[in-house]
């Protein structure tokens, strides 16, 4: 099937949760209609996986403000399928030079709110910079043809779902609170209260189309200096923010290099840090496959019981050791090898659920940490967590798993005066206060505190799982948001397609389990378990917590006998797996 058009790809958003179907060209899932449609249209137009999923970025910018946006920035997984290599690129947000390590702080204690709600909360974004970036080195198409669909979307306007209800109505206050983000993404009521706008109210960003022209034509100059830098700076410093039109032009991408593991005779790349999500990615599944050489059954208890584990685990060493590489003693080498893998393994009790506070070190200090022996524990909310993802692979092999953010949800509700370009509030990212949780519910340490240009702890991890039978040819691209929860939502998709042997369009509507070492709770969604099976994880000592649902798994998967390509976008959510016949 192939869909032409964004107004086409609309008319099908019903078809969203359609189940997976081969396809002999390329194939990609993305959480937006409007966005596959504009990946597949940059394939059709012979460019390759790396124009659609930059096309299906900014068209994202512009549909989903709420997951994230050119005023964001996220990392790239290239796989290269002539010559086999992968790179990884990261574009994520830096504090800004004038930020300081207690900025959040006052009397001693976290400020609520400053992290996350207005200009303070805003750290320098790079998306528009890693987006050009990856299309420089990897794609085929030039700017004018890969950005016109998100231009065109902007002018034309686009249609408020439940989806955008959703999570406006999470951010409503925040959004209030600045003028221009009220303009362009609320409605005026017969009383004159600033409110959510109707369903299917069509909303247009006549701002942020020509900013994106610009951008079409001048590259990411047009963005990082000149009128929008100055306008993004003046804004944020007339709110008391401290970004600059300086930190603006400094930014620049990183090239790093992507971690490498393997899954019962899969290689896996992913994310290495700044991300936290590919490290645990590595651990957790490597930890499963020493515990149960065999295989895991789905559902089974025994085996749920050995993830929850793991993965509470593998968030303890995430709260006290990751960071930017750049700026920390990271010891990435250490935790995914195998001698600290098994060491994780080999401390889980088959049987009894570990206390998450017993895990924390005695001497934290000396063991790179500065966590206390009792931080301070945050519950967060599911539905207000964003970020998107984007799975592509082309009809040669090649393939991308790209996933962006504004963090929460419309970032800072923030909007750059003239620009239509919604801020981040990548700030909460970073540990405001080590042991203070952030809006996630996430405690880190020492090696996540601010610092000026300093990358931010992340969970986002895209992910490429390459075929047995030839190591070099990608089998699976997968990837999700959901803060912190995305590394485990990739974990359990990957665990369904190599242990289960489940088709990629239910690998990612399965039910999912989560744990992240504090609050001390195993969250399960509503499609999760069975009563029994959660009845005898509570008998193990598991604090069970019911969680509506988190996270939109978007993945493509190629069959390693036939090679024909199959798309699944997450049902939970708005998006649309699409292909090439």
């Amino acid at each position: 099937m192939a869909v032409r058009g964004l107004a086409a790809a609309v008319l099908l958003l019903a078809c969203a949760a359609q189940a997976a179907r081969p396809y002999r060209g390329g194939a990609v899932a993305t959480a937006y209609p409007q966005a596959s449609a504009a990946a597949l249209e940059m394939l059709e137009k012979g460019g390759n996986a790396t124009d659609a999923a930059v096309a299906a970025a900014f068209v994202a910018a512009v549909v989903g403000p709420y997951h994230s946006g050119v005023g964001g920035g996220g990392f790239a997984l290239v796989h290269d399928g002539k010559s086999g290599e992968t790179k990884a690129l990261d574009f994520r947000e830096v504090a800004p030079k004038a930020a300081t390590r207690d900025m959040y702080v006052k009397d001693g204690k976290v400020v609520p709110g400053l992290s996350t709600d207005g200009p303070l909360a805003v750290a320098v974004p790079g998306a528009v910079a890693g987006y050009l970036q990856l299309l420089k080195e990897h794609g085929k198409l030039p700017p004018s043809v890969v950005l016109a669909p998100a231009i065109a979307a902007a002018r034309k306007g686009i249609w408020v779902t439940p989806r955008y209800h959703s999570m406006a109505n999470g951010r409503l206050e925040c959004l209030r609170r600045d003028a221009e983000a009220s303009r362009i993404f609320l409605v005026k009521s017969e009383g004159g209260t600033l409110e959510l706008p109707p369903l299917g109210h069509v909303l247009k960003q006549p701002d942020l189309a020509r900013t994106l022209e610009a951008v079409a034509k001048g590259g990411a100059r047009a963005f990082y200096s000149g009128r929008v830098a100055k306008a993004i700076a003046d804004t944020v410093q007339a709110g008391g923010g401290v970004l600059t039109v300086e930190d603006l032009a400094a930014y620049k991408t990183r090239p790093r290099q992507p971690l490498e593991g393997g899954y019962r005779g899969h290689r896996i790349l992913t994310m290495p840090p700044p991300s936290a999500g590919g490290v645990a990615v590595l651990q957790v599944l490597g930890a499963l496959e020493k515990l149960r050489p065999q295989g895991i059954a789905f559902k089974d208890p025994e085996a749920l019981h050995l993830y929850v584990e793991a993965v509470r685990r593998a968030y303890v060493d995430r709260a006290k050791y990751l960071g930017d590489p750049d700026f920390s003693d990271v010891p990435t080498a250490r935790l995914v090898s195998p001698g600290h893998i098994a060491d994780l393994a080999g401390s889980i009790d088959p049987k009894k659920a570990t206390a998450s506070l017993s895990l924390l070190p005695q001497s934290p200090r000396t063991q790179g940490s500065t966590l206390t022996d009792k931080p301070a524990v945050h519950t967060p909310e599911p539905e207000k967590k964003n970020t998107t993802h984007i799975s592509v692979i082309d009809k040669d092999g090649n393939a991308v798993a790209l996933t962006t953010t504004i963090n929460y949800g419309f970032g800072s509700c923030v909007v750059a005066k003239g620009t239509g370009v919604l801020l981040n509030d990548e700030m909460d990212d970073f540990a405001a206060q080590p042991g203070v949780p952030n809006a996630y519910g996430l405690v880190t340490g020492e090696p996540n505190a601010i610092q000026p240009g300093k990358v931010p702890q992340s969970s986002m991890t895209p992910t490429l799982v390459f075929s047995k039978e030839d190591p070099r040819k990608v089998m699976l691209a997968v990837g999700s948001p959901g803060g912190s929860t995305i590394p485990t939502t990739v974990i359990q998709v990957i665990s369904h397609v190599v242990d289960g042997g489940m088709d990629v369009g239910r690998a990612v509507n399965e039910g999912r389990l989560h744990h992240q070492y504090l609050p001390d709770e195993l969250w399960v969604d509503k499609w999760g378990l069975e009563p029994a099976t959660l009845a005898t994880l509570e008998a193990r000592g598991h604090k069970i917590r019911r969680v509506d649902q988190w996270g939109d798994a978007e993945a493509v998967f190629v069959d390693p006998k036939t090679g024909l390509r199959y798309s699944a976008s997450d049902p939970r959510n708005e998006g649309m797996s699409l292909g090439q016949d």
